[in-house]
């Protein structure tokens, strides 16, 4: 048995702390903060250490960020906001100055909030870290050891400890933090585990501390309008979304103005003060950037540093009139607020800024897609972004819809065809089916709709009557046979307008949810069909909800076993994010010129179909049904429709001259064939035994699995 007493005898008698060390340690709680603001901090002690620059940092290098960072030692306002594009330095000058500035002058707690973990880790790694080593009076107080330079802690001489965190309710409840720091405001999420906004739960954590708490938030707007029909009320009052536009709408609403070179005007350098001259390429149009004052005055983009050294901050009254921030008349609030826009960005040139946009307006006219016209309003502008849809009014109508359709004839591929696609929603008794034909830039139009009610006469139950009834009808949760009924679908020629040609769909996609037994019946079905050799050519969608979800994106679903043990599949879905789709189909459906992106509907379409288009009204969070138990078929089918030729890559064709085997005119493509029912000759040479990389080359240029 173990003889304690000796045991511990012989253990070495630790040596007492020095006294000197601790009051060394504790002196910093006891010293008074250091009555010195954060960019006049930053300018005698913060260093730079990049790629391109080392040295002091320099306030002139951003001056419209002085006055906000100046904010975050205010005894006045218990909260900064600042909301503008990309590029503006603003996260160096309210995050990473602030944190220096309370380590070397005001010790003391503080919490800055990122959007997610993997996001918190960056920023502590890319951001935190290289400013602490690059700054000698932040990097002596650090204390000693692993624990004090952790990844999401950071510790500090005199009681200052940084937390790094992400927005959870443990890190935004309970504990009191005179100083909450959240970057990138608008890519969190709105609500944190049911207890309110990030922004209102760090309000709270300082407020235990009066004048001397500070919440500071920063960001690029990132949330929609919400009114389309918006006007100011008052001069600086942004458009209504939630986010950090209500923040800023909800403080002293301050705006940036430069006064004219030529007329000495004070005005707010906009976007839409921008101006160019309209040449054959985006690129060439930008070189042609000025701007413009209200009176007219042309200001180069060679000017810009020099007026935002001598620009100068307005906020709002409480009568809404223009005052500067120690104005005793400024809007009665607790949050200073600060909105500038991307001409003023000092990392971002005005050639940059209009090459970004028309780049993405011409993708967006030619394509549909507004993702890239929305990211760069957004992040380059520093606009909110009013989403084209709401643009429509109240939204689509049949009678709108009939007004727009089309003559031509049903169940025939116009002239302009490129490629077919079938896409099939599943209901409880039948398969709704609806054909597109796809022309160059993804103009389309929908040349058949019908229902597949009766199941294969080979399926339990199919036996026909001497009437040639069906003893009943499909079933897709219930019998796997039934799903045969669209396999003949692949194979379904229809004319050209025109004569000479007709063409079979080039893919099919199947909605793979519904009443129970459809998922697995789906899975079956694709497996039959990848055996059948049309692995390219059938796909299954999942519809996703949310105007955070990708357009459309092809993976494998996880499923999760016992253990926790992760088992991939040999099912690969089309995920549609189906409210950004929806967006896209109501501008393609209201487009009243032909031409990239345009939707075409029959006048011969039955009513019903018209209605189907319209069932649905875009809210501020997405596509709501106008009621309940109303049909949408023909919308969600649509949304398949554009979802698959993303899959197929067929959005991103740079040069319809020489596109895919799939998409080319009907004399070369490997899905048509002479009307005299001759299939299409081979045009490219036989392949050869060759390397597997080069064998897939051939592969798909000789148009082999459907050409896909």
């Amino acid at each position: 048995m173990l003889d304690v007493e000796r045991y511990l005898g012989a253990l070495p008698v630790p040596d007492y702390c020095d006294p000197v060390d601790l009051l060394t340690e504790a002196l910093p709680t006891l010293k008074p903060p250091r009555r010195i603001d954060v960019p006049d901090w930053a300018a005698k002690e913060r260093r730079l250490r990049t790629p391109s620059y080392s040295g002091p940092w320099r306030n002139d290098f951003a001056p419209y960020m002085v006055e906000p960072s100046r904010m975050t030692t205010s005894r006045r306002f218990g909260a900064v906001a600042f909301t503008g594009p990309a590029r503006t330095v603003k996260s160096d000058s309210l995050i990473l100055n602030t944190f220096g500035h309370r380590v070397c002058c005001m010790p003391r707690e503080m919490k800055i909030i990122c959007p997610t973990e993997a996001t918190a880790k960056e920023f502590s790694r890319k951001k935190v870290s290289p400013m602490i080593r690059a700054t000698p009076t932040v990097a002596e107080r650090q204390l000693p050891g692993r624990s004090a330079d952790a990844l999401h802690d950071k510790q500090f001489r005199g009681g200052m400890n940084l937390r790094i965190a992400w927005p959870v309710i443990g890190e935004l409840s309970m504990f009191d933090i005179p100083d909450m720091l959240l970057t990138d405001y608008d890519r969190m999420v709105d609500d944190v585990g049911g207890e309110g906004s990030p922004f209102d739960l760090s309000i709270k954590r300082n407020q235990t501390f009066g004048s001397m708490g500070m919440t500071i938030v920063e960001g690029s707007p990132g949330r929609p309008i919400l009114n389309p029909d918006f006007k100011p009320s008052t001069p600086h009052e942004a458009p209504p979304a939630t986010g950090i536009m209500a923040i800023y709408n909800q403080g002293t609403r301050g705006r940036y103005y430069w006064n004219c070179p030529s007329c000495n005007e004070p005005f707010q350098p906009l976007f839409d003060r921008l101006e160019w001259e309209t040449k054959d390429t985006p690129g060439e149009s930008a070189k042609t950037v000025v701007m413009t004052c209200p009176n007219g005055c042309v200001i180069e983009a060679a000017s810009r540093n020099d007026l935002n050294r001598s620009g100068f901050w307005l906020h709002e009254s409480g009568q809404g009139q223009p005052v500067e921030i120690d104005d005793p008349n400024v809007r009665d609030t607790e949050i200073v607020s600060y909105w500038c826009e991307g001409p003023v960005a000092v990392m971002q040139g005005w050639e940059q800024l209009v090459a970004r946009y028309l780049r993405a307006k011409e993708e967006f006219e030619t394509k549909g897609d507004e993702q890239a016209l929305k990211t760069t309003v957004n992040v380059d502008q520093g606009k909110p972004y009013l989403p084209k849809v709401l643009t429509i009014g109240d939204g689509l109508s049949d009678e709108m819809l009939r007004a727009l359709a089309q003559r031509f004839p049903m169940k025939m591929a116009p002239a302009a065809t490129r490629f077919l696609t079938v896409q099939v929603d599943i209901q409880a008794n039948r398969f709704v089916v609806q054909v597109d034909a796809w022309g160059v830039g993804l103009e389309r139009w929908l040349i058949d709709r019908f229902d597949l009610m009766v199941p294969p006469e080979l399926a339990p139950g199919g036996q026909r009557d001497a009437a040639g009834n069906a003893a009943r009808s499909i079933d897709p949760g219930r019998y796997v046979e039934d799903w045969e009924v669209l396999s003949p679908l692949l194979e379904r020629y229809y004319p050209l307008a025109g004569g000479g040609y007709e063409i079979r769909p080039a893919a099919m996609i199947i909605d793979s949810g519904g009443q129970p037994g459809v998922t697995e019946n789906a899975y079956l079905f694709l497996r039959r069909q990848k055996k059948a050799g049309n692995a390219r050519r059938v796909f299954l969608v999942k519809g996703q909800g949310g105007l955070d979800k990708d357009r459309a994106r092809f993976g494998q679903p996880q499923k999760m076993e016992k253990r926790r043990r992760t088992r991939r599949t040999d099912i690969e879905l089309v995920y549609a994010g189906t409210d950004l789709l929806k967006d896209e189909i109501a501008l393609s459906l209201t487009r009243k010129d032909p031409g990239p992106g345009a939707y075409h509907l029959p006048e011969q379409l039955p009513d019903h179909v018209f209605e189907e288009f319209c069932a649905e009204v875009r809210m501020p969070s997405g596509w709501e049904k106008k009621r309940h138990g109303i049909r949408n078929e023909a919308l969600d089918l649509a949304v398949y429709g554009k979802a698959l030729t993303i899959v197929l890559k067929a959005d991103k064709i740079p040069d319809w001259d020489k596109p895919p085997a799939f998409a080319r005119p009907l004399d070369e493509n490997t899905f048509s064939r002479r009307t005299d029912g001759q299939e299409m000759e081979e045009i490219y040479a036989p392949v050869k035994r060759t390397s597997r990389r080069k064998r897939k080359q051939n592969y798909v240029a000789r148009g082999m699995n459907g050409g896909l």
